[in-house]
C-alpha cells in the first residue's frame, strides 16, 4: 500500500517478498533452480509481510525499500537509503541500513498531525488548508478541520 500525497523520486525500488532468499539451510544458493544440479525443492523464504508506505511520505532518489517494511506517515527517506526496518512517523532516515537521523517535529505535533489526518480530508478542504500545511501551523490546521484551540479529535 502506498498512501496519499507521497513523493517518490526516480529510481526508487521496492523489493517484494519473492526477492528474499531462504535463510534456514546451511546455504542460500538456489541449487534446485540451477540446471545440472539435482532437482531438489527450494525451501520457501519466510514472508516478511506487506510493505506499507504511509501518507505524505517523501522517498528520495535510488532508495530501496525491503520487504515487510512500514514507513510511517510524514516520513522522509533519504536518497540512496536502504530501508530494512520500520520507519516511525515523521522521521528522517538515511544510509545503508537506513537509520533515523532526526524527527521532523516534536512528539506533540506528530501526535496532532496523526490525529488530524489531513490526507483523508476532501480535496477542497485540503486545498483550503495548504497554507497551514506548508506553513507548519498546527493551530490553523486544527481550525481548517473545524476544531477549536487546544482540542483534538
Amino acid at each position: 500500500m502506498i498512501g496519499r500525497y507521497c513523493a517518490i523520486a526516480t529510481g526508487v525500488r521496492f523489493i517484494m517478498n519473492g526477492g528474499a532468499h531462504p535463510e534456514g539451510g546451511f546455504s542460500t544458493y538456489p541449487f534446485g533452480a540451477i540446471p545440472g544440479w539435482q532437482r531438489a525443492p527450494m525451501p520457501e523464504a519466510a514472508s516478511r509481510g506487506d510493505t506499507r508506505i504511509g501518507h505524505d511520505v517523501w522517498i528520495g532518489r535510488e532508495a530501496m525499500i525491503l520487504p515487510g517494511v512500514t514507513v510511517g506517515d510524514g516520513a522522509i527517506i533519504g536518497a540512496g537509503a536502504v530501508v530494512a526496518a520500520d520507519v516511525p512517523p515523521y522521521a528522517v532516515v538515511a544510509g545503508n541500513p537506513a537509520r533515523v537521523l532526526r524527527h521532523r517535529f516534536p512528539p506533540d505535533i506528530v501526535a496532532a498531525l496523526l490525529d488530524l489526518r489531513w490526507w483523508d480530508w476532501p480535496r477542497d478542504q485540503v486545498e483550503r488548508a495548504v497554507p497551514a500545511i506548508l506553513g507548519a501551523d498546527i493551530e490553523a490546521l486544527r481550525r481548517a478541520r473545524g476544531e477549536t484551540h487546544g482540542t483534538t479529535g
